[in-house]
């Protein structure tokens, strides 16, 4: 094999070739070094910056997974450079392939600036609960494309980010305070007073319940068979919003109950007219019973 390499190949122009290409292997391997340093350092400096910034833990990562994009994208370029690669070329056909990949993927490109665009806005952290749209859930995670949640049945639901940005977002969990509203028909005939004072009572020696601003019980509407009133009041822990709002429902039915005021439910009043049509069919129907 040696005989066949020494007959067919000139090994001198070779070496000579090696000998001359070597400073640039070696400082390419330099630069690794180099740029390997220098992504540790930038990491403990952002990292430090990030903490004083209170940055949340999302938003650490995704500038920890850019900056690490980054730096490994110079260091590329660089190191082709110094092999002898020509990065003209290189940096047009990525160039072209990322404009390719950007119209084939748009949806998730979209998704990507989305989240980038919440971890820096901060509407919402892990483990708050929070309102999109009309699901209510906990944020079990944060992720560069979408956003996971988990509902109160444990149902884990995941969201694109560009969902997430077009729905009205409320989070309960960054709420110092929040309203119970408790809704309760009464009927016409009853008295309005009586039943807000009845309601009231229902909140008295509650701990839950603030008492600045204090309960109160207003009149919502007038239905057509009712007279809407919602008892509201202020809490402290917005996670008793929906227990404390069902709570309240039984006790308020329970109140009125053992006040004697009524509670209506839908009813249809049905009013004949006399006229010579239904005498005609009434006279009938008279005929025919025995």
């Amino acid at each position: 094999m040696i005989d066949w390499i020494s007959r067919h190949v000139e090994v001198g122009p070779v070496l000579e070739r090696i000998i001359d290409y070597l400073p640039n292997v070696v400082a390419a391997l330099v630069l690794i070094v180099f740029f390997w340093g220098l992504l540790i350092a930038f990491r403990k400096l952002a990292d430090k910056a990030l903490r004083k910034a209170k940055v949340s833990e999302g938003m650490k990562v995704l500038i920890r997974r850019f900056l690490k994009y980054g730096v490994v994208i110079l260091a590329g370029l660089t190191i082709a450079n110094q092999l002898g690669f020509n990065i003209t070329a290189l940096v047009t056909g990525l160039g072209l392939a990322g404009l390719a990949i950007s119209l084939a993927a748009q949806d998730t490109i979209t998704n990507i600036i989305t989240g980038i665009t919440l971890a820096i806005d901060r509407p919402f952290e892990p483990g708050d609960w929070v309102r999109i749209g009309e699901t209510h859930a906990q944020v079990t995670a944060l992720r560069l494309r979408t956003t996971v949640l988990t509902t109160f049945d444990n149902e884990t639901i995941v969201l694109p980010n560009k969902n997430i940005a077009s729905e009205r977002i409320v989070n309960y969990t960054q709420t110092k305070r929040i309203r119970v509203r408790v809704p309760i028909g009464i009927a016409y005939k009853e008295d309005i007073d009586a039943a807000r004072k009845v309601l009231l009572s229902t909140t008295e020696g509650d701990d839950r319940i603030l008492t600045d601003p204090e309960p109160l019980v207003i009149v919502q509407q007038l239905s057509g068979s009712s007279v809407d009133m919602e008892l509201r009041f202020w809490i402290l822990d917005p996670w008793n919003l929906f227990p404390m709002h069902w709570e309240y429902v039984e006790k308020g039915k329970k109140a009125l109950d053992k006040a004697g005021i009524e509670i209506p439910f839908p009813h249809l009043q049905l009013f004949l007219e006399k006229s010579g049509g239904m005498a005609a069919l009434t006279g009938a129907i008279e005929k025919k019973r025995p």
